[in-house]
């Protein structure tokens, strides 16, 4: 985590601060020289502390947007899933349409059980392929197939 980083870059800035104080009290070069060598690796030291904490920090910054992203996209797609249901259109083949309430002037349409179940809606077209005086529809998504005798319509019910 983050806090680890900072408190070490903090604790080696202390250290640096502490031989600084410590050379101030000095007179003797050679000893100077040496608490100098000293303190550049202690403030090099905090300076990597430091670079680490900025790196995990951003690190887990990108990572808090990506998952904030995915709970929006996930709520967004829980909203839409809620106008739909499940229906038999024929054949033993399912589809899932609009509820009465949410339909509005939207035209009539099937999304792929398949891809819904996925989170994605992908909606079933024609191909304008027939079986007999029946029409194969294909789902746009995961290219699922569906054998029925009518385009979709709005059930009055």
């Amino acid at each position: 985590m983050a806090a680890g980083e900072i408190a070490a870059a903090v604790t080696g800035i202390r250290a640096a601060l502490d031989i600084t104080k410590a050379m101030v009290g000095l007179r003797d070069a050679e000893a100077f020289r040496a608490k100098s060598i000293e303190l550049q690796a202690v403030v090099l030291d905090a300076f990597e502390k430091a670079i680490e904490a900025r790196e995990t920090y951003s690190t887990q910054a990108d990572r808090i947007r990506s998952l904030e992203a995915e709970v929006a996209n996930l709520a967004t797609w829980d909203a839409e899933k809620q106008r739909y249901e499940l229906k038999t259109v024929g054949h033993g083949a399912v589809a899932y349409m609009l509820k009465p309430d949410a339909r509005g002037t939207e035209t009539p349409h099937w999304l792929c059980p398949n891809c819904f179940a996925k989170g994605q809606k992908a909606f079933f077209q024609p191909d304008g392929r027939k079986v007999g005086r029946d029409s194969i529809y294909l789902c746009a998504g995961c290219r699922g197939q569906m054998i029925v005798t009518y385009a979709a319509t709005w059930d009055p019910t």
